[in-house]
């Protein structure tokens, strides 16, 4: 493989700085583990003070090593770490890992130490994982040093920032018959990012699923290249913690990691196919299902019981989960007669009312192109807990599903509510790969996840995000400034935004005669630097019908400036056609995220945005499909389409205009904050009628 982290990540010499003598201690422990586990590369133990350790020849500094060392592991305390990365440097290692902490996640200290000793390293190209990280493990390598011991060997690569989350997504999962190709802890991404790791793993032809916990990303545009690349043959599934201010507190003083707001993350992970999921059960769930890389054709569903009750409790979450549950042909039917006796049910779900023959049925629902999924839920393979007797045909029953799995190109989920204890059965069912799941719900959600993401492979969209912009500036930091009203709309209306006619006059008369020129009524605002919002204190006048009026509402918005600030500096009035058209406000707006650049946001005006928030967010650049998908989202798409006798409005107006404030985003990096609040929306076209922009000083 090519890739430059290969040497790293799959090293064939490891250097341990900090190496101790201690049995108790934390490296002696971490040496033994990645010893024992069959590493079959060089380890050097570094330690002044012995000889040997676990047999291992001891060196007094790395420098004294003979041999080329692909990685050197650093353990020492952080008052000395950055003279253990020093001699590293020395040395030329091809990679260092920190798994020392009290760095950037630290303090101001701490932050400018880490900066110094990834400069350093990066001039002579070597590359730093972490600080404060836990390590990896490596199956290709037979490498061990994430403190473990005992991870399964399989096709899942799993990605964290914090190490004891990362363990404790990675080691229950075990349990459950997950494999792990590779587990890697980034701490602080320091040097190595995430999307050098997602890209990575891409390349990997042992890697068949991705899992990534996210705290925050450093540079969100190229991270969602390089998943957006990876979705199209292979599956990410991301859990991103600190969605909630309280959250996003923690992990800012938990790593250096930069937390953005979390719309915008879901956003950004929808765009380019990662399945965001919310618990560490899902997250192992799904993971589980993707490995063994079956997908659904479509959402249709079929799920098998030997029960009423679980039947009705998965079809009720299948239907939550936008997952159908297909009536089944009469021949279909038929057929399952033949096996499930009157008091069952054959329709779907269907109900066996009996253990036995489960696997049977199961083959039958699968023939044919009725469904493109199956769950199982019950106790299917655990009735010799109840009746030790019938423990050979519910062993043989195992077997039977499992080679029915083996064989099927659609997925099929079991849950069983036996599977808890240990047995035979479950044995089997492990061993051949066949994926249990903790309740009803795990398992819908799990396939409705399979589902999602065949719908996104279908679709096959083309995306880059790190190529699309120009260079944005760094939005902590940087001064801003508000453009006028009348300038905004100008640069708004280059992108193709109509907005009514509108003058921007200087007196009475020239008012009067903007009015009569673009027609009444119209409304009066003041354009002024120093006055922002212009209708809290009188300086906007609204559906001025008679040259008498315009006059009137002139002075009165000039004497209302100048009494909120007597040396405001007033730059005129603009005069604006009024928009009689009966439809529906919306807002549109965009911002330069601090993670991910430029981003839009859409939603309805009023009391929606500013109480209900029901607004949805993308990352520029945006498809058609993207576009479509924001406007559909919102709780309150209903009244776009007419309601109570209103008129649809013109959604193709509504499309157009978020495309292009897209490009204008990408196309203008010095705006910080864009608002086009209220745009009137109605059955022939839309219109803004108020818009602001707030740029980057020079």
């Amino acid at each position: 493989m090519s890739n430059p982290l290969s040497d790293i990540l799959n090293p064939k010499s490891v250097a341990l700085i900090g190496a101790s003598r201690n049995p108790t201690s934390f490296s002696y422990t971490y040496l033994s583990i990645m010893k024992n586990y069959g590493y079959e590369g060089n380890i050097h133990p570094i330690n002044p003070r012995a000889e040997t350790i676990l047999d291992l020849k001891c060196h007094s500094s790395i420098l004294d090593v003979p041999d080329q060392i692909d990685l050197a592991i650093v353990v020492t305390a952080r008052q000395i770490a950055g003279a253990s990365v020093e001699e590293c440097v020395e040395k030329g290692v091809k990679g260092i890992m920190l798994l020392t902490g009290g760095f950037a996640e630290l303090d101001d200290e701490g932050k400018a130490a880490q900066e110094e000793f990834v400069r350093q390293a990066k001039e002579r190209g070597i590359r730093v994982i972490g600080p404060n990280t836990l390590g990896f493990f490596s199956a290709p390598a037979k490498f061990d040093g994430l403190l473990s011991g005992y991870i399964r060997e399989g096709g899942i690569g799993l990605v964290g920032q914090s190490g004891n989350l990362t363990r404790s997504l990675a080691f229950p999962g075990v349990k459950r018959g997950l494999g792990f190709r590779y587990i890697i802890g980034l701490g602080n991404q320091a040097d190595v990012q995430f999307h050098e790791i997602v890209r990575f793993l891409r390349e990997d032809d042992g890697v068949n699923a991705i899992g990534l916990h996210i705290e925050g990303i450093n540079d969100g545009r190229k991270f969602l290249d390089e998943v957006a690349e990876t979705t199209k043959f292979k599956p990410v599934v991301v859990m991103k913690t600190g969605r909630t201010q309280e959250g996003a507190r923690v992990i800012s003083s938990h790593t250096a990691s930069l937390a953005g707001q979390d719309e915008v993350y879901e956003a950004a992970f929808k765009q380019c196919g990662a399945l965001r999921v919310e618990s560490a059960i899902e997250f192992s769930s799904l993971l589980l299902a993707l490995s063994h890389g079956k997908l659904p054709k479509g959402n249709r569903v079929g799920v098998l019981s030997e029960g009423g009750g679980d039947c009705a409790l998965t079809a009720d979450a299948c239907a939550l989960n936008g997952l159908d549950l297909p009536t089944f042909s009469a021949s279909h039917q038929e057929r399952l007669r033949e096996i499930v006796p009157e008091i069952g049910q054959v329709t779907n779900p269907v109900d066996l009312a009996m253990w036995e023959k489960i696997p049977e049925v199961a083959e039958i629902m699968l023939e044919g192109d009725e469904i493109d999924g199956l769950i199982v839920v019950g106790g299917f393979a655990g009735w010799d807990f109840l009746n030790p007797n019938v423990a050979p045909e519910v062993e043989a029953s195992a077997e039977k599903m499992s080679a029915l799995i083996a064989k099927t190109d659609k997925p099929v989920l079991i849950y069983t509510y036996y599977s808890y204890a240990d047995s035979k059965s479950f044995d089997t069912l492990r061993k051949n790969r066949v994926p249990l799941f903790v309740d009803h719900h795990d398992a819908v959600n799990t396939m409705a996840g399979l589902a999602r993401y065949a719908r996104y492979r279908a679709a096959k969209t083309e995306r880059r995000f790190d190529g699309a912009t120009a260079t944005h500036p760094n939005v902590s930091g940087n001064r801003t400034e508000p453009l006028l009203e009348h300038q905004a709309n100008q640069l708004l209306e280059t992108a193709g935004l109509p907005f009514p006619a509108y003058r921007l006059v200087a007196t009475a008369r020239a008012a009067i005669n903007a009015a009569d020129e673009i027609g009444y009524p119209v409304a009066l605002k003041i354009i002024s630097e120093d006055v922002l919002h212009k209708s809290d204190i009188g300086c906007v006048k609204l559906r001025l019908s008679t040259p008498e009026a315009v006059a009137k509402a002139f002075d009165e918005v000039i004497a209302n400036a100048r009494a909120f600030k007597h040396n405001a500096r007033i730059n005129g009035v603009l005069v604006s056609k009024m928009d009689e058209n009966d439809g529906v406000e919306v807002i549109i707006g965009g911002m330069n995220d601090p993670t991910f650049g430029p981003t839009l946001m859409f939603g309805l005006g009023g009391i929606y945005v500013e109480v209900m928030r029901d607004v949805s967010f993308r990352v520029c650049p945006i498809t058609q499909d993207d576009a479509d998908q924001m406007i559909r989202e919102l709780d309150g798409f209903p009244l776009l389409t007419g309601v109570r006798g209103g008129k649809p409005v013109h959604l193709e107006s509504l499309r157009a205009a978020l495309l292009n404030v897209s490009a204008f985003l990408l196309e203008n990096p010095r705006i910080a904050q864009l608002d086009l609040n209220p745009i009137k929306v109605h059955e022939r076209g839309l219109s803004v009628l108020d818009a602001r922009i707030i740029q980057y000083a020079d």
